[in-house]
């Protein structure tokens, strides 16, 4: 009787102690192209089309998130190849809300032409990160930078590539 108390007790220790959940570290490299739905939380970054040949996410405004847990501080970069639609566009990259890069007056290029290749350097924490893209003006935020009425969601860029990758030292 008394080694079965001991084997109940041990038991609900371990269950109660050791099964507490842990948030599991991002693995890198984070490529949002290569799966879908992506490999990390994202908010703002719609599925995979295809068009001409080309993969491609919609990503929508004011802003999109990726949520990225680390076990250790790290410097990571992040690089993106976009096409925008809307002239004069700033895309602010963000860490944890802070501004880390800024890229301004993009120009303007019909849809699946005109990608660009953008890269910033993230200095993450350990734990939970949150990078996201800002973007100063999306689809229907006015008139005048509506180019598809037909859609109800603010459509800011066109992304062929989005990579989370080791920053070279």
């Amino acid at each position: 009787m008394v080694s079965f108390l001991i084997i109940v007790l041990s038991t609900m220790f371990m269950l109660t102690c050791c099964s507490k959940r842990r948030d599991v570290a991002t693995a890198l490299p984070v490529d949002l192209m290569a799966l879908d739905p992506p490999s990390v939380p994202v908010t703002g970054f719609r599925p995979v089309e295809r068009a001409a040949g080309i993969d491609f996410r919609w990503v929508t405004g004011p802003q999109a998130t990726l949520t990225l847990t680390l076990d250790a501080p790290r410097r990571l970069k992040l690089a993106f190849t976009a096409s925008n639609p809307l002239a004069g566009q700033t895309i602010t990259v963000l860490l944890q809300g802070r501004p880390v890069a800024s890229f301004e007056a993009i120009p303007g290029a019909d849809r699946l032409t005109g990608f660009t290749r953008y890269e910033a350097d993230l200095d993450l924490q350990a734990g939970v990160n949150t990078v996201a893209l800002a973007f100063e003006r999306y689809n229907r935020r006015t008139p005048e930078e509506t180019f598809a009425p037909e859609d109800k969601e603010g459509l800011a860029i066109m992304i062929s590539g989005l990579e989370i990758t080791p920053a070279s030292l």
